[in-house]
């Protein structure tokens, strides 16, 4: 039941107490012990991993578009991978070979099996799923093989296999980890219709359940539909029955009440997924509804890297995870022509990648034998799991005033 205070003279000011108030003594079953088992185990340092001694490598083979749909991808991965190898003497520095997959009709077991003749050491690639499934089919021990992206199952693979990418789901287990190290309990998550949205809500689900959190709420958006998506957000936030109360008390009372919708007091943050166009859209409308203080949450795919205050103001109190390397002090000049760059400002990210991609194979040694350390990297903290693939450990940032920075974890 809604309760009403009037205060003061002036018969066109009422302050309405919200069932919010009233229900402040209600308390939540939570299991204290196990969530605070894992919040303390998230806190834990990282032992990251001493680079000693470095593998030594004569010859790197790259299965890279260089042509094609995917080709501006291929480059900038190539940039990084040329940088890295800028900062190793040239006495010591691998020769570089390119085989282009940017035509469909490659025959990697051909190629493979030319690189293999050619005494490589290792391969670096390829980037697009269906070839790496092809590859894979193919390789030997012999030849071991770095792809830059992953299958989307676990089966063990051929142990010279290891994969390596900007993986969503380690955003999303990064962000659920965070929410719950911030205090949250009950998530409600909106994200695209579709199986890329799937995927990151169903990882976050998981691992913020796994930590003793509860999703009580998950609604689908279709893209660019904006007055579907404000409505999904009412949906979510259920706030029609307060407004409803409040439009039935005004025709009732015959005056303009002032007004904030009762937001359920068991919802303790949100987890949106879109893009920086959808998000910019998105986050204005909780805002909008009344839920500007619930603890908003995303994932990097909102920011391109690229400083624009002005465009990214509708984007503030987002948290969300990504790499180290956007918001630290290494290759800034390098990280500032690429901003530059029309072309390659969205693609900052792969040319972290590409940095990567060698660092990992001057340390996969240690990496194998290390399996609970981490190697700091441009992509994040390293980690070589059970099935051979590298898993990131990211960096929590935060738009303030139209800028994103890091924040503590």
């Amino acid at each position: 039941m809604l309760s009403i205070c009037l205060c003061g003279c002036n018969t066109n000011y009422i302050e309405i107490i919200s069932d919010k108030e009233i229900d402040n003594n209600t308390s939540r079953t939570i299991d204290v012990s196990k969530t605070q088992i894992n919040i303390d185990e998230l806190l834990i340092r990282k032992e990251t991993i001493e680079i000693t001694n470095l593998t030594p490598i004569k010859k790197i083979a790259l299965l890279l578009p260089m042509t094609g749909k995917y080709s501006k991808i291929g480059k900038v991965i190539f940039e990084g991978i040329e940088a890295e190898l800028n900062s190793i003497s040239k006495n010591n520095r691998p020769e570089l070979s390119i085989f282009d997959t940017g035509d469909e009709n490659i025959n990697l077991r051909d190629t493979y099996y030319e690189m293999l003749s050619n005494n490589f050491d290792y391969v670096i690639g390829p980037i697009r799923k269906n070839l790496i499934n092809k590859i894979i089919n193919h390789s030997s021990d012999k030849l071991p093989i770095l792809t830059l992206n992953y299958t989307n199952n676990f089966k063990k693979y051929p142990d010279a296999v290891y994969q390596f990418g900007l993986l969503p789901e380690d955003e999303a287990i990064c962000i659920a980890e965070k929410s719950i190290i911030d205090g949250n309990i009950n998530a409600s998550l909106l994200y695209p219709d579709n199986t890329w949205g799937k995927r990151i809500g169903e990882s976050f689900s998981m691992r913020f359940e796994e930590l003793g959190g509860k999703v009580i709420n998950t609604i689908k958006y279709k893209k660019d539909e904006e007055m579907e998506i404000n409505k999904s957000i009412k949906s979510l936030l259920q706030i029609e029955k307060s407004i409803n109360r409040k439009d039935y008390l005004q025709s009732i009372l015959k005056t303009k009440l002032q007004y904030k919708p009762y937001i359920p007091n068991n919802l303790d943050m949100i987890f949106s997924v879109g893009t920086s166009k959808n998000m910019r859209s998105i986050k204005p409308q909780f805002n909008f509804n009344f839920a500007e203080d619930v603890p908003f949450y995303s994932t990097s795919h909102i920011y391109n890297g690229v400083i624009n205050k002005e465009i990214n103001q509708d984007l503030n109190d987002i948290k969300f995870c990504d790499i180290p390397w956007l918001y630290n002090n290494k290759d800034i000049l390098q990280k500032k022509s690429l901003r530059d760059n029309v072309e390659k400002r969205d693609l900052l990210r792969f040319v972290a990648i590409g940095m990567d991609s060698v660092k990992i194979l001057y340390n996969i040694n240690s990496l194998k034998i290390n399996k609970k350390k981490y190697l700091v990297a441009n992509t994040g903290y390293l980690q070589l799991d059970e099935f051979n693939k590298i898993r990131r450990s990211l960096i929590i940032v935060k738009f303030r005033n139209g800028k994103a920075k890091e924040v503590p974890f």
